[in-house]
């Protein structure tokens, strides 16, 4: 078994398709099952919307139960851009492995995300200077790799060719695959290993070998339910007629984002009015409205938590056969609002874009997708698939 924590739900997804993709037989749960007899397991968590205290603890215990299923390795899901409490959650991990040092290899080259030197760059300039600068938790005010992870006490961001350090935490650039590669290489049975999805893809090619993948096309129809929990690319919705991609938007109630509660009044109707626009057209999307947060501030948990009770109301009031979520903190609020705790890949639509079974839930499945990445052409072909 090759076992993997992640610090969200979305990444947790993403990386469960890349095995699936390889031929694993793979799970994604919240909990450690002793009697998990999975090819990879992969520990999802909500880590990154935690206190530090919190995320440790959580992080610290998971180690300690999967290193009674003797995995063959643990890997430490990272998000690309660095958001999160890595440093603190990878000493948690170390203290609980008994390991005497971390190697993070920032970054995922596959997605224009890397580090050269000590400097992060994202789509060809500093990242300090897009759009993940205004990340209402995790802003990345900097660009120098130090600095982005919040490192209060010293880190070594070595270069290629250097002998890794016996102790501590250790950085490792990369500019393409290759050097992705190259750091997978240099990793042993004494080292923790961090990083994004293109790391792990390079680290699975490395630990097995190829196998033949069957996947069933996914058939999906009925009725389906899009919501948006990141604001990422929120301002860039094509609206047509009140619609993207032929399927009509719903803004989140500027009183429900705006109210102190996850418990407000307004939810009902509004998921009342969403339901019925599902029932007419089989397919809605919750989104948030960019104009109506660009001047308040809003706490994105418990924004996340509106949102799961809205979802919750509109399955109540409708059969519902897909979920397809944008965003891992609204996607563990919504799992959590649910009761689910287990989830298989059925099919890797596109990187980062996973469609997948409901353990004990024949009928609703799901579709996750991290907030940075696009949909993909297939999710909005409206006729094509159901969920087995």
């Amino acid at each position: 078994m090759i076992a993997v924590i992640a610090d969200d739900l979305t990444g947790a997804a993403e990386l469960a398709g890349i095995g699936l993709n390889h031929g694993l037989r793979t799970e994604v749960s919240t909990t450690v099952d002793e009697y998990c007899d999975a090819d990879l397991l992969v520990i999802a968590t909500d880590t990154r919307s935690l206190s530090v205290a919190r995320a440790k603890e959580i992080v610290h215990d998971l180690t300690v139960r999967l290193q009674q299923l003797k995995p063959r390795f643990i890997f430490k899901k990272i998000d690309s851009v660095l958001r999160g409490h890595i440093i603190e959650e990878l000493q948690s991990q170390l203290t609980a492995s008994g390991l005497k040092r971390a190697l993070i290899v920032p970054g995922n080259p596959h997605h224009s995300k890397k580090l050269i030197g000590d400097t992060f760059y994202y789509n060809g300039g500093p990242i300090h200077l897009s759009a993940f600068a205004n990340d209402p938790t995790f802003p990345a005010l900097s660009s120098n790799i130090v600095e982005l992870l919040r490192a209060d006490e010293k880190v070594s961001l070595i270069k290629k060719g250097v002998k890794l350090p016996p102790t501590g935490i250790i950085i490792g650039a990369a500019d393409d695959e290759d050097d992705l590669k190259y750091w997978i290489s240099k990793t042993d049975s004494e080292t923790l290993l961090a990083g994004s999805a293109n790391l792990f893809t390079c680290l699975l090619q490395y630990l097995t070998k190829p196998q033949k993948v069957e996947t069933k096309d996914s058939e999906t129809a009925g009725r389906r339910l899009f919501v948006f929990g990141s604001t990422f690319y929120q301002g860039k919705l094509n609206l047509i007629d009140g619609k993207h991609n032929n399927i009509p938007v719903h803004y989140i109630p500027a009183a429900t984002i705006c109210a102190e509660t996850s418990g407000d009044n307004v939810h009902g109707l509004f998921a009342s009015h969403v339901a019925s626009s599902i029932i007419a057209g089989n397919n809605a999307i919750i989104a948030i409205n960019p104009d109506f947060i660009r001047d308040i501030k809003v706490d994105p948990v418990l924004l996340s938590h509106k949102m799961a009770d809205i979802v919750k109301q509109v399955i109540d009031h409708t059969s519902l056969h897909e979920l397809l979520i944008e965003g891992g903190a609204t996607a563990w609020a919504i799992l959590e609002r649910l009761n689910i705790e287990k989830l298989y890949p059925s099919k890797l639509i596109a990187p980062g874009v996973i469609h997948m079974r409901i353990a004990g839930n024949n009928q609703l499945c799901l579709t996750l997708k991290p907030g940075s990445y696009p949909w993909p052409a297939p999710v909005w072909e409206t006729n094509n698939y159901t969920c087995i």
